[in-house]
């Protein structure tokens, strides 16, 4: 009987834990920005501080975004419709503006050329020498669509937005997309 009980016990304290693992693993989903490109699928936690994930560590900060992506050094300081500043030795001099409920940016970013229009309706980026032409799955939240980089058998690109990244600048939103794009 005494084997029965301490199996019992451990069985629901294994329950417990992977509930609260579940609902943590929940609750974190709507604050992550999720990219699911060409088979590689990857999430960057957002919170207050900082946008984290594997090989991206962004520091935020009023005006400013510090850290690395993909082991190389990122420095962006975000002004009033611009951003200006480093990724490596690259330099980023990026015009952000929002037209109506869209946010349009254009310039250098990372010493490449680059565009992007974030909208309700529609997420459209060139970066890297790649097109990123992705419709509203569901309006300012998820977007999914062709890349023009990829083989016709690829399946198409997703991304969802929190909410965190939506109450973000423009400059923000713009720099963080390119930068994980």
């Amino acid at each position: 009987m005494k084997r029965y009980s301490q199996s019992l016990r451990r069985g629901v304290g294994v329950l417990a834990v992977l509930a609260g693992v579940g609902g943590a693993l929940a609750s974190s989903e709507q604050d992550q920005l999720s990219f699911n490109i060409a088979r590689t699928q990857f999430n960057l936690r957002m919170t207050a501080n900082n946008v984290t994930g594997q090989e991206f560590q962004v520091s935020r900060a009023p005006g400013e975004l510090r850290g690395r992506v993909a082991d190389v050094p990122v420095t962006l300081k975000l002004e009033d419709q611009k951003v200006k500043g480093n990724i490596g030795t690259a330099v980023v001099n990026l015009d952000v503006k929002r037209d109506g409920d869209a946010v349009k940016a254009k310039g250098g970013f990372g010493g490449r050329p680059v565009t992007l229009t974030l909208s309700p309706q529609e997420l459209t980026v060139y970066v890297r020498d790649c097109t990123y032409r992705l419709k509203a799955k569901e309006p300012g939240r998820t977007y999914e669509g062709p890349r023009s980089c990829d083989r016709a058998l690829t399946p198409p690109t997703e991304i969802k937005l929190p909410d965190a990244f939506l109450a973000a600048s423009p400059e923000e939103q713009a720099s963080l997309l390119l930068l994980a794009l």
